[in-house]
């Protein structure tokens, strides 16, 4: 048996925004800082619930950049946060007050916690697609009020998609949730212990479906299974799934059944309504933003998008906006007017690989800038992923092609290769992509590439 008291308590929520850089390595992650690879740089994350952010905080990020990351752009990640990069420690109480200010956390972005719970983009865009950012919202909420919810094993994510298609990558994450249509009702199918990593592994499916009001209980029910289970010795084998590998699929479902029942039975759980969107933005653009970058300036195109009533603006998992509207001349209008572009052809996603990352053994950033010309009159959606090191953050072993970055040759004559994987299911299924050529030089990848591109 499981109880809540297995959530270790001894560790609250730092203070934010915080009157001082932290000391503490735990208290930074859990503010959303990291040290760059430049020494004495910072890197500053913040969530963003359901890729949404308003006009105004938009443009409170812009101004933002243009004061403290003077040299750096806004940076996207593959969970619909945003980064800013090159602060000092003396910056960062300063933009962590005004970002405060503007109704803005970082509380949680990074750190051994629960990290932001993230919605498919089209979710509530239509009559068929339920809107499941309230639900999130109210996960989150549950979960960081549990006792020791900032002192897990490791991170736990969770994701909610509104439809069957997973847009959400639920077979990527510790939780992932998928609506589904039944009886003129929304239920939701659950997908546990997913993760990447350098040794990526899909999720598996929880035995039975669930009603919207049995959901909060599902998730704090496999949190807990997580903070009693997970290992707090080795940090490379400390998340859910490791758990899942440790006891077993079949046993570590009996556990999660077991407990989810037990969730059920200490409280009344209030019935949850899924509410379905009133209006109908049938029209979708993607707009790419190449190495996850935006500019200040670009900041201020999309608040003005955001303005637009006519338009719902969110940010995807692929280094992307995705603008909706009711028809196509309407967004591509507003796209114009904003200064903006829709993507067209292949999505290319990218790590910050040697350019901020310590961790970093390959240039994302170059060979990012080379594939978007080399492939810039390539038609289709297929979606590249680069990752600088094996870790895989930008999620290579789940694209429809994965590059991973490594250094080989002595110290003194390093030189980046990169490994090439294919047939990845984004993490919308539980398919990995398989490796297809290893180690290559820049000039092989890039043409592996674009071969692989032109088959597909």
């Amino acid at each position: 048996m499981i109880k809540g008291d297995h959530l270790n308590n001894q560790t609250t929520c730092p203070r934010y925004p915080c009157t001082a850089m932290p000391t503490d390595a735990h208290a930074q992650r859990l503010l959303g800082l990291y040290p760059q690879r430049q020494e004495g740089l910072w890197m500053q994350r913040l969530r963003v619930p359901a890729g949404t952010l308003s006009a105004d905080q938009w443009r409170l990020l812009a101004d933002i950049g243009r004061q403290f990351s003077t040299s750096e752009p806004l940076h996207l990640t593959t969970r619909h946060d945003i980064e800013l990069h090159g602060l000092t420690a003396e910056m960062i109480p300063q933009v962590q007050k005004r970002l405060a200010d503007g109704g803005l956390t970082c509380i949680g972005a990074c750190g051994d916690t629960i990290r932001n719970v993230t919605v498919c983009p089209c979710s509530g865009m239509g009559q068929q697609l339920p809107d499941v950012a309230p639900l999130a919202a109210q996960l989150a909420d549950l979960l960081l009020q549990q006792p020791g919810s900032y002192s897990l094993p490791r991170k736990f994510k969770v994701s909610i998609s509104s439809c069957d298609d997973g847009c959400a990558q639920p077979w990527i994450n510790d939780l992932g949730l998928v609506a589904l249509e039944q009886n003129g009702g929304v239920r939701f199918r659950a997908i546990v212990a997913g993760s990447l990593g350098a040794k990526p592994a899909t999720g598996v499916a929880f035995p039975q479906s669930l009603a919207a009001g049995e959901v909060p209980a599902l998730t704090l029910a496999a949190l807990r299974v997580f903070a009693a289970h997970g290992d707090r010795e080795r940090r490379s084998l400390a998340r859910l799934r490791h758990v899942r590998q440790r006891l077993g699929d079949e046993a570590f479902m009996d556990l999660l059944v077991e407990q989810f029942e037990l969730v059920r039975q200490e409280r009344q759980w209030e019935d949850i309504r899924i509410e379905r969107p009133t209006a109908t933005f049938s029209a979708r653009r993607n707009v790419g933003f190449v190495n996850g970058d935006v500019t200040p300036q670009a900041a201020e195109g999309i608040a003005r998008l955001v303005d637009n009533s006519a338009l719902r603006v969110r940010i995807t998992n692929f280094h992307q906006l995705a603008v909706f509207g009711i028809d196509e001349a309407t967004v591509d209008a507003a796209l114009g007017d904003a200064g903006l572009v829709a993507s067209r052809g292949p999505t290319i996603v990218a790590c910050p690989g040697t350019r901020w990352c310590s961790r970093g053994l390959a240039s994302t950033q170059s060979m990012a800038n080379r594939l978007a010309e080399v492939l810039s009159e390539q038609e289709g959606d297929t979606l590249i992923a680069l990752s600088g090191c094996p870790n895989g953050c930008a999620q290579s072993s789940v694209a429809d092609i994965g590059l991973v970055g490594l250094a080989q040759g002595p110290a003194d004559n390093r030189r980046e290769v990169w490994n090439v994987l294919t047939g990845g299911g984004r993490g919308r299924d539980g398919r990995l992509a398989q490796t297809v050529g290893e180690r290559l030089s820049p000039e092989e990848t890039v043409a592996e590439v674009l071969r692989r591109v032109k088959s597909l």
